[in-house]
């Protein structure tokens, strides 16, 4: 280590060691209050009574969670977000109005105030088909300063089906009725959950080899202007014809050992450097009640952290107060949770 980049580590650690909160800075003990926000600006009848059933939700956690309905520490402030864009609405499987609720744990200081910018969090999500698993990528929607504007909506058709497609994490329980656990990997931090009506079809549909291949060459079909692309296309078609017939009608995976633009296998291969890789799904469209309202909530995401009592104790130490996601989380009961997307509820 240069002498220079060794000054420079120790003003880091003693800015850190300046800065970091230690629990005597705070007062836990102190009476906080709960106040709730919506940030659904949209005057559409649909957003009206969508405000409404957010309003109901956050009320329910409120009253059902122990360290919400009590908060001690902190105030609490729940916020809702409105989350639409004109290409998630495009798509068939999407019908829920979506959204997000976020709790805000606006710890006291022991020197007067309490902490708003950024403080310690914990959300999850209502009606959004893009969480709950990783992010794939994204294949660009037409751009009118570079593409052919005669291929405007077959690009943007062709985006939608592929950018439709995902990975998704690996399977751990079913927690209960409405309620799966995935992880990203062994001993991952964190988990996910799902939670859905177990009365309706399959939120998730499996995606073949020959499904993908044929999405990949419709839309790379369309980008012929440049030599590149030519060459990708004519890549793209030699890859998939040296796949088996059996591995095309099997479960497509990510992950290939040699292909350059088709990266998928149906073998279960990983990544490079992993064991195994991601099964591709697609949600659902017949999944949604489309007899209910778009207001309704019939399917939710959350983020499951899972911090032993060491890691507990460790992030006290570390920062000056609870890790409260995880504090939070531990309180919740999934079987109520999960009766909140029953019909009528």
């Amino acid at each position: 280590m240069t002498k220079q980049l060794a000054i420079i580590t120790i003003i880091f650690i003693l800015s850190y060691s300046a800065t970091a909160q230690k629990p005597s800075d705070y007062l836990p003990e102190k009476p906080g209050k709960w106040t709730y926000l919506n940030n659904v600006t949209s005057t559409e009848a649909e957003y009206i009574v969508f405000k409404k059933t957010m309003a109901s939700l956050a009320e329910w956690f409120h009253q059902n969670v122990p360290m919400l309905a009590n908060p001690k520490g902190f105030d609490l402030v729940a916020t809702t977000y409105g989350s639409w864009d004109k290409y998630y609405k495009m798509q068939n499987y999407n019908y829920g109005l979506r959204t997000e609720l976020n709790f805000d744990f606006q710890l006291f200081f022991i020197n007067g105030g309490k902490w708003t910018i950024e403080p310690p969090h914990y959300s999850f999500d209502i009606n959004n088909t893009e969480l709950g698993h990783p992010t794939n990528k994204n294949f660009a929607y037409f751009d009118e300063s570079k593409d052919n504007p005669a291929l405007e909506k077959a690009i943007n058709v062709a985006a939608l089906k592929i950018n439709g497609v995902f990975p998704v994490f690996e399977f751990v329980k079913q927690i209960t009725p409405g309620v799966d656990l995935y992880r990203e990997a062994e001993n991952a931090y964190p988990h996910h959950v799902i939670i859905y009506d177990p009365d309706r079809p399959l939120y998730w549909l499996p995606v073949t080899v020959k499904e993908l291949a044929d999405l990949y060459l419709e839309y790379y079909s369309l980008y012929q202007k440049f030599e590149i692309d030519q060459l990708l296309l004519q890549e793209l078609k030699k890859e998939i014809a040296n796949i088996p017939l059996e591995e095309m009608n099997s479960q497509a995976y990510m992950g290939h050992e040699s292909n350059l633009v088709f990266r998928f296998n149906g073998k279960k291969d990983g990544l490079i450097g992993t064991e195994k890789g991601y099964p591709l799904r697609k949600f659902n469209p017949d999944y949604w009640d489309r007899t209910r309202p778009t207001s309704d909530i019939q399917f939710m995401t959350f983020w499951y952290p899972q911090m032993d009592d060491a890691q507990m104790e460790e992030s006290y130490k570390n920062n000056g107060h609870p890790f409260y996601s995880q504090l939070l989380v531990n309180q919740f009961d999934w079987n109520k949770i999960a009766g909140l997307i029953k019909k009528g509820k």
